[in-house]
């Protein structure tokens, strides 16, 4: 069944604060590509919305079941449960995703949802398995990335070390290398390879 005729909802997350920069340019782009589609797109701009991405002590009450969630965790919770493919769109900060993000991921995937730990020790993620797409920019080059660990580091910290443990196995990364100092044109080429090999889920099926 076509990602159409399933009626697809699509989530994209934006971690960077300049609404001129590649983030955002890719995120319109992405959101342009999937509208045309009849996809439904939600936007999730955290600085532009905000979020705190500090733990606090009622994240922590409630980790301990002491007390139920916040409104702004329920919230953020929702969205991602009303999805059916997730986009999070962010730039490279020292080898890793930038703060807020990692205060999302920190404060969103919470224990009771994002995954369960039984009075046995036994792990289990509890996230629908829907596709997560990570696109990335960065300012070094592929074989730095590789040379210095950054391309097994994203795949160990986020791939495996977030969405495996919440039992999301479905996870494609893509980075805009050189990103301070790319050419129109370069830019292009990245987001033609996005239609290609990320946007283009109408020909592909996805369970949930």
């Amino acid at each position: 069944m076509s990602i159409l005729e399933q009626n697809k909802n699509a989530l994209i997350i934006i971690a960077h604060p300049d609404m001129k920069s590649l983030s955002h340019q890719i995120s319109h782009h992405i959101a342009t590509y999937l509208t045309q589609q009849g996809i439904n797109v939600e936007i999730a701009d955290l600085y532009k919305e905000d979020f705190k991405p500090a733990i606090t002590i009622p994240d922590l009450e409630a980790y301990r079941g002491q007390q139920v969630l916040s409104t702004d965790i329920l919230l953020e919770q929702a969205r991602f449960d009303r999805a059916d493919i997730v986009y999070f769109v962010f730039p490279i900060y020292w080898w890793s995703i930038p703060a807020v993000l990692k205060g999302w991921f920190e404060r969103v995937f919470t224990h009771g949802w994002a995954f369960k730990v039984d009075e046995q020790g036994v792990l289990t993620g509890e996230l629908k398995r829907i596709p997560i797409k990570l696109i990335a920019t960065g300012t070094g080059d592929e074989a730095g990335y590789d040379k210095h660990g950054y391309t097994q580091a994203i795949r160990t910290q986020v791939v495996e070390g977030i969405f495996g443990f919440c039992g999301i196995e479905d996870v494609q990364t893509s980075i805009l290398y050189n990103s301070d100092f790319i050419q129109t044109e370069d830019l292009q080429a990245f987001l033609k390879e996005l239609d290609t090999r990320i946007l283009d889920i109408n020909q592909r099926s996805m369970s949930c």
